[in-house]
C-alpha cells in the first residue's frame, strides 16, 4: 500500500513548480555587458559593485601656490530594482588622501567618505522585454557621512585633506541608453548643486555629461569609449568667490569589459584629460579605474 503512495508523492513533488531563477541576461533579454549604473532594470534585480580609482591633481591660483593632491578610492555600491521602472542605489567610498603644499608640508587622511544615495526612474522603454531604447531620470544626494579628520594636535585638517564636504549635495539628471546588436550607446547629463559645508565652504554648481559607445563582438568581452565632461562654477567661502578650479574639463575614457563567468563583469579603464579650460593652475593626472560588478 505504501509503494503507490510513495510513487504518487514523488510524482507530485516533481510536477510542483518551484520558484524560477534566471541570470540577469535572461531576465532582461539583453546580453550587453554593462558597468554599474547603466544596467537594464527588471523587478528584483540586485547588483553589487566595487570600484577602485587612483588619481591626482595639482591646483592653485598660480604654480607657486599650487597644492598637490593624491587619492586612492574604493567605492562599494549596491543597486536594487523593487519595481520594473525604479532602481535604488547607494555608494559608500573608502578613501586614502595625501595633500602636499609647495613648502613640502603634508597632510594625510583615510576613512569613509560621503555616502551617495540615488533613485533612477525609467520613464520610457520601447518594449517591456529586451528594449532597444531606454530613457531614465535620476535624482539623489551626497550625504555628509565623512568624519572630520584631525592632526596629532587635534586640529582639523585642511579642506583639501578632508574626505567629505560636510554638506548635503543634491543632484539630478537624465540618461538615454540604446542597444543595437553588438553596439550600445549612452548619453547622460547630471547637474550638481552643492550646499554650504565645512568652514562655510560651498563648491560650485556643476554639469557632468557622458557620451559613450560600446562594441561587444563576443558574449564575454566588450570595448567601450566615452567622452566625459565637467562644467563647474565658482566655489565660495563665507560668500567670497573662489574661481580656482572652476571652468570646463573633458576626458577621453577607454574601457575594456570582460565577463569571466555568468552575472559577473570586470572593467578596466582610464580617464585621460584631453581638454582643460579650468581657471588657475590646474594639472589633472589621468584617472585609473578598475571595477568588479556582480548580479545576484
Amino acid at each position: 500500500m505504501w509503494k503507490p503512495c510513495l510513487v504518487l508523492a514523488t510524482v507530485t513533488l516533481l510536477l510542483t513548480p518551484g520558484p524560477a531563477a534566471a541570470c540577469a541576461t535572461c531576465a532582461c533579454g539583453d546580453p550587453t555587458l554593462t558597468s554599474m549604473g547603466t544596467e537594464q532594470p527588471f523587478a528584483g534585480r540586485l547588483r553589487l559593485a566595487t570600484t577602485m580609482r587612483a588619481w591626482g591633481l595639482t591646483s592653485g591660483a598660480t604654480q607657486d601656490t599650487a597644492v598637490s593632491l593624491r587619492e586612492l578610492r574604493m567605492d562599494v555600491s549596491a543597486a536594487y530594482v523593487p519595481l520594473s521602472w525604479l532602481t535604488l542605489a547607494a555608494t559608500m567610498p573608502l578613501q586614502t588622501r595625501t595633500v602636499r603644499e609647495v613648502s613640502l608640508a603634508q597632510e594625510q587622511g583615510w576613512g569613509f567618505g560621503d555616502l551617495e544615495v540615488s533613485a533612477r526612474a525609467t520613464v520610457f522603454r520601447d518594449r517591456g522585454f529586451a528594449p532597444n531604447h531606454l530613457l531614465s531620470l535620476l535624482a539623489g544626494a551626497e550625504l555628509p557621512t565623512a568624519r572630520t579628520l584631525k592632526d596629532a594636535q587635534g586640529r582639523p585638517l585642511s579642506l583639501d585633506a578632508q574626505l567629505g564636504s560636510g554638506s548635503v549635495d543634491p543632484f539630478a539628471g537624465l540618461a538615454y541608453t540604446g542597444f543595437q546588436d553588438e553596439w550600445s550607446f549612452l548619453v547622460s547629463a547630471t547637474g550638481y548643486l552643492p550646499t554650504r559645508g565645512r568652514e562655510d565652504f560651498r563648491g560650485g554648481a556643476s554639469l557632468r555629461t557622458t557620451l559613450a559607445a560600446q562594441y561587444q563582438p563576443k558574449a564575454r568581452w566588450a570595448l567601450r569609449l566615452a567622452v566625459d565632461t565637467r562644467l563647474e562654477g565658482h566655489s565660495d567661502t563665507l560668500g567670497v568667490s573662489e574661481p580656482e578650479g572652476s571652468g570646463f574639463i573633458g576626458f577621453l575614457s577607454p574601457d575594456v569589459l570582460f565577463s569571466p563567468t555568468l552575472d559577473m563583469v570586470l572593467q578596466l579603464g582610464v580617464r585621460v584629460p584631453v581638454l582643460n579650460r579650468l581657471t588657475g593652475y590646474v594639472r589633472q593626472a589621468p584617472i585609473l579605474q578598475a571595477a568588479f560588478v556582480y548580479d545576484l
